[in-house]
């Protein structure tokens, strides 16, 4: 899936205009031999990487050191298309000063799911097929969190990426609207400003993180010893035993979700709105537990 997303991120955007970061949190093998090879094509790509799997604190690390003006943030599942970026700038130019964040409609998404139905004219053929499936836009409440078939109809109706998105945008006629967002929105592809991060005191880690840090810093001085009693040539490689020190330090993993919920309880807080505008469109392709199903039925078929 990341060769697929960094292929279209690399084709649809403006370099000259951004700057991209990849963030390295702990991935696998694959995914590193990935980000090495759109490192070494494209070299102004910049990777940041850790020893451990909490992708707040990375988040955390890079906005630090960039202090950019805005920032947008994706997750490693997002399909984008042409012009993507300039109904999330716009999104973010109209409402900049009511707003904690903003993005555009997604169709596996919890919100904008139901507008994607909508504005495609999908809407009567959806409730012919799914009589008993409510169009909620709410959380894990919503069939587009949980429901398998209810993924697997939208995403036949997007095989075709670039052709989903121009019929989504030519289906308006140019009138977009920037609707609201009531619930806690799926931030797999947001924009934000360094201020609202600042304010809200960082992306939300997990609690208690710090003690697992402490904790993999200690098993891997002990793996590091024993390496270096049976054979110090060992020391500098990362062996099996360091692997051991990152499975039971729990560094190798982490809870989903913490920044999704520290930035959205901030925005009630603060009576800041989440704008998603119909502007756009970018393609997430999985929300929720239906990401092996997918995987099965959909991921192939991907133009």
């Amino acid at each position: 899936m990341l060769e697929k997303v960094l292929r279209r991120v690399m084709k649809y955007t403006n370099w000259n205009e951004f700057d991209l970061w990849i963030l390295d949190n702990f991935s696998t093998k694959a995914n590193k031999k990935i980000i090495n090879l759109f490192k070494a094509n494209y070299p102004f790509i910049n990777v940041f990487s850790t020893t451990y799997n909490q992708l707040s604190i990375i988040q955390n690390e890079v906005i630090k050191h960039l202090k950019s003006d805005i920032y947008i943030k994706m997750d490693d599942d997002i399909l984008v298309v042409e012009n993507w970026t300039t109904p999330l700038l716009d999104v973010y130019n109209r409402n900049y000063s009511l707003m904690s964040y903003g993005s555009v409609v997604i169709p596996i998404n919890s919100f904008g799911w139901v507008p994607f139905i909508e504005i495609m004219n999908y809407k009567e053929e959806f409730v012919q097929l799914f009589p008993d499936v409510e169009l909620v836009q709410n959380g894990t409440d919503a069939a587009i969190f949980y429901h398998k078939e209810v993924n697997e109809y939208i995403w036949n109706k997007c095989i075709d990426i670039d052709s989903a998105a121009s019929q989504f945008i030519a289906n308006q006629k140019g009138n977009f609207k920037d609707l609201v967002c009531p619930h806690k929105f799926s931030i797999g592809a947001i924009i934000f400003s360094h201020k609202i991060w600042e304010d809200m005191g960082g992306w939300q880690v997990e609690d208690g993180y710090d003690k697992v840090l402490k904790k993999q810093k200690r098993y891997h001085k002990i793996a590091n010893t024993i390496k270096d009693f049976n054979d110090p040539g060992y020391k500098e490689q990362y062996t099996r035993l360091n692997l051991l020190a990152d499975v039971f330090s729990g560094a190798n993993r982490s809870e989903l979700g913490h920044d999704e919920h520290g930035i959205f309880e901030y925005s009630k807080k603060k009576g800041l709105s989440i704008p998603i505008t119909t502007q756009g469109i970018v393609f997430h392709f999985s929300y929720g537990p239906t990401d092996q199903y997918l995987m099965n039925k959909i991921y192939l078929k991907l133009q």
